[in-house]
């Protein structure tokens, strides 16, 4: 499955079962996101979510102006990681 957000969502959002996200700009999914942040087995986060397979988990993409900028790609990232932790104490 998959979803697009917006930056502004990010604090609200529910990351705990997620793989992927990735970066898109005017909503267009054209398979060419730029990765931001994506689980890794070896995770805190995936450990502490009690993670089984993740191929039914969803990939979330974040529509921003320039998915390019490094400086926005570590603004995401940062706070999809916040989240995270506020989501799994």
């Amino acid at each position: 499955m998959q979803r697009i957000i917006t930056e502004s969502q990010i604090p609200t959002g529910d990351f705990r079962k997620v793989k992927y996200v990735g970066a898109v700009k005017d909503r267009v999914d054209d398979g060419n996101s730029i990765p931001v942040w994506a689980i890794d087995s070896e995770s805190p986060f995936f450990q502490q979510v009690g993670a089984g397979p993740v191929d039914n988990w969803t990939d979330v993409l974040i529509d921003v102006e320039d998915p390019n900028s490094a400086e926005t790609l570590d603004r995401l990232k940062r706070a999809i990681e916040a989240r995270l932790v506020q989501q799994l104490g």
